[in-house]
């Protein structure tokens, strides 16, 4: 699953990642599993239960809702694609290339945080804090 998908496990279709209808990356997205094989299950019924399959998946395009834009917006796009594998065979970075991102990114905002403490904590701030309150 997507970082921005462990908190609500929602049934949608996602037609940015699908091919016709996003039915099958909707179902990956939704179980935590690859796409290919949501995709190789969907050929799969259309050879032997072909009918039923083509029913379903015509069905599932009229009733599912798209899936909602996410949080990140197009200067994040690294990001809101950034999967994590919990099992070897899916794609994705490891939990420890993960935590190592994150680090990185801790890392570079440790000056920033710093600034703003040191300007907090001066007297200066507090003064101009007080000349405001007049």
């Amino acid at each position: 699953m997507t970082l921005s998908n462990q908190t609500s496990r929602n049934l949608y279709r996602d037609p940015q990642r699908g091919k016709i209808a996003g039915i099958c990356a909707g179902l990956a997205d939704y179980f935590g599993v690859e796409i290919w094989i949501v995709r190789l299950l969907a050929i799969t019924g259309l050879i032997f239960a072909g009918f039923i399959t083509f029913t379903a998946y015509i069905a599932a395009w009229f009733l599912l809702d798209k899936k909602p834009v996410t949080l990140y917006g197009e200067k994040d796009a690294e990001f809101s694609d950034l999967r994590m594998k919990s099992r070897s065979w899916q794609a994705g970075v490891t939990p420890h290339q993960a935590l190592g991102r994150i680090a990185q990114e801790l890392d570079a905002l440790e000056p920033r945080v710093q600034r703003i403490e040191k300007l907090v904590t001066s007297k200066e701030f507090n003064l101009q804090r007080e000349f405001s309150k007049l």
